[in-house]
């Protein structure tokens, strides 16, 4: 099982397969933070509801068990949910920032999590600098693998993260590609994590939000989630309760901070949409080159 360390890819370490797998591929990483990083898009009031799972509120939760029971009741009715994506990646000692932004859709039969199937692409990377640099990047969550795209290098990499014939959620808290915790099971968070509510948020990617609130999650010892995560703080839209800001920090103070906007939770999905949950790449990549294919079906540990 892939541990949470990773956004701790947004249900962290999962980026070890992905979002780490992009820091150890970007040199742009090392770059001294001299200049700051571009101003992300200005974070919505409230997400596009349209065909929301949730009944409409402004009002606080009491407690956060109440909010966990209806969070699990929201994700549980979902279909579909697309949103545009700013993810930032801040190392504690040098304190150096890196972005990247993107977009993250999600497909599954309401109620059936094992249905899931789930894409999130990565266009652009801004480093430590200021530089911005186009770069696409994509990661499909289907059955037991995981699909990465990288159109620049034109290679696909399929790896099969379970044993044949079993599924993976690509949203559990630890197991999940990226830190966005929809329709999980109230009981398997109380058992891995010591819940309560979070404060708003002061980072500067998110102070910005309005009619959210918080939950803070520490891991409960020998729970099973990666050992170097701190804390897991994930605020949602009191309208809809879809998730819109996410910060991860470990025990040693690097930061993962995600931020959600424009989303759409139940509306049917564009060809758009549909092109990135596919698995197999087209003929070509935008560059008109052929894509290598490198499968790696599972392998069990020695």
């Amino acid at each position: 099982m892939i541990k949470v360390g990773v956004v701790a890819c947004v249900s962290l370490s999962m980026v070890a397969c992905a979002a780490e797998h992009l820091q150890t591929t970007d040199a742009a990483t090392t770059a001294s933070q001299s200049t700051p990083v571009t101003p992300p898009p200005a974070a919505n009031k409230n997400p596009e509801s349209a065909g929301s799972p949730a009944d409409a509120r402004s009002t606080q939760f009491e407690t956060p068990d109440a909010m966990l029971s209806a969070l699990e009741k929201s994700g549980e009715a979902m279909t579909t949910f697309r949103a545009n994506v700013v993810y930032d990646r801040v190392d504690a000692v040098s304190e150096n920032r890196e972005r990247r932004t993107g977009e993250i859709v999600l497909e599954q039969q309401a109620g059936k999590l094992k249905s899931r199937r789930l894409a999130i692409q990565f266009d652009q990377l801004i480093d430590a600098s200021g530089h911005a640099t186009s770069q696409r990047m994509r990661y499909v969550f289907s059955g037991g693998w995981l699909f990465e795209f990288d159109d620049q290098r034109h290679q696909l990499i399929a790896r099969e993260l379970v044993p044949p014939g079993e599924q993976l959620d690509p949203l559990r808290m630890d197991e999940g590609l990226i830190p966005i915790p929809i329709g999980q099971k109230k009981d398997q968070i109380d058992q891995r994590f010591h819940v309560q509510f979070a404060a708003q948020p002061t980072e500067p990617l998110l102070k910005r939000l309005e009619n959210v609130q918080g939950l803070a999650l520490h891991p409960k010892p020998n729970s099973g989630v990666d050992p170097e995560l701190g804390d897991l703080c994930v605020w949602y839209d009191l309208t809809t309760l879809a998730p819109v800001a996410v910060t991860a920090t470990t025990k040693g103070g690097d930061a993962k901070i995600l931020l959600l906007t424009k989303i759409q939770v139940n509306k049917v999905l564009d060809e758009s949409a549909k092109a990135m949950l596919a698995t197999q790449p087209a003929d070509l990549t935008t560059n008109g080159v052929p894509w290598r294919k490198d499968v790696r079906p599972y392998k069990s540990a020695p």
